[in-house]
């Protein structure tokens, strides 16, 4: 059966994550199964790149489905796209070989996280984590600095509660930095950052470390400390919010041949 790569831009917001749970749950992963289905009059098999948290969006989440009739890719990805709710479309499609699994080829995956700063809450825009105050955003810089590398940073993390709490907690992180701007009364902050791989909620751990010190409640060392002390850090601030994180990019070695829509 041919197999295709397909990637999707989605809203996480009215979602309980994106990997198939208990019936009666919204997830992506079943979304697409169903719609695929659709398709074939018959069950899909349908896997995921990334598990996002419910609430977590993206720009470019990356599925592999299996099909039984011949498709051109960009006519999969339309009819796809007319099965899948609003919050779903399919942005490029590839054909790839049968052993391809999405999961296992993603080299790199890049997260942004965007925080704005400002005395009222956001109303068009809330795909934010809104804060009203940050006296010392120059440490969120200066705290991202220690990021890049393969370190332990699984302090910064939760426990899934499951037999993955007890694989190896060492990632890789390719860079990580942040862009600040200011505009119309209000600061935006957005982290991004790039790894082989990345812990269970660890890039939102980040960012509620990282804002914790920007607020004043903690120092760049304390940060450092954290990072050193692994799984047994004391905890820096708390977990952000879900929706302020947007999975914007994986990539793959060598890249599948992607057609947009």
């Amino acid at each position: 059966m041919p197999r295709f790569a397909i990637a999707l831009e989605y809203d996480g917001k009215d979602y309980a994550g994106t990997q198939t749970q208990a019936p009666g749950l919204r997830t992506l992963q079943q979304e697409l199964t169903d719609a695929a289905a659709k398709l074939e009059d018959r069950p899909c098999a349908v896997r995921l790149s990334s598990r996002l948290d419910a609430g977590v969006s993206s720009l470019a989440l990356i599925a592999d489905v299996w099909v039984e009739r011949t498709w051109e890719p960009s006519a999969l990805g339309q009819a796809l796209s007319s099965h899948l709710p609003p919050d779903v479309v399919v942005r490029r499609v590839a054909p790839v070989p049968d052993e391809w699994f999405a999961k296992i080829q993603a080299k790199a995956k890049t997260y942004h996280y965007r925080i704005a700063r400002r005395s009222v809450r956001p109303v068009l825009d809330r795909r934010v984590w809104w804060v009203r105050r940050m006296d010392h955003p120059e440490r969120l810089h200066e705290a991202a600095r220690l990021l890049p590398g393969h370190q332990d940073l699984s302090g910064f993390a939760c426990l899934r509660r499951d037999d993955t709490d007890d694989q190896d907690p060492f990632r890789a992180i390719i860079s990580a930095d942040w862009q600040s701007e200011s505009r119309d009364g209000e600061e935006l902050h957005t982290f991004r950052v790039t790894g082989e791989g990345f812990l269970y909620k660890q890039v939102r751990g980040l960012v509620g470390a990282m804002v914790f010190l920007a607020q004043g409640n903690a120092t760049v060392d304390d940060f450092a400390a954290a990072i050193a002390d692994g799984r047994g850090a004391r905890r820096l601030g708390n977990i952000a919010p879900p929706e302020g994180l947007c999975l914007m990019e994986t990539r793959f070695d060598p890249e599948p041949a992607w057609v947009w829509l």
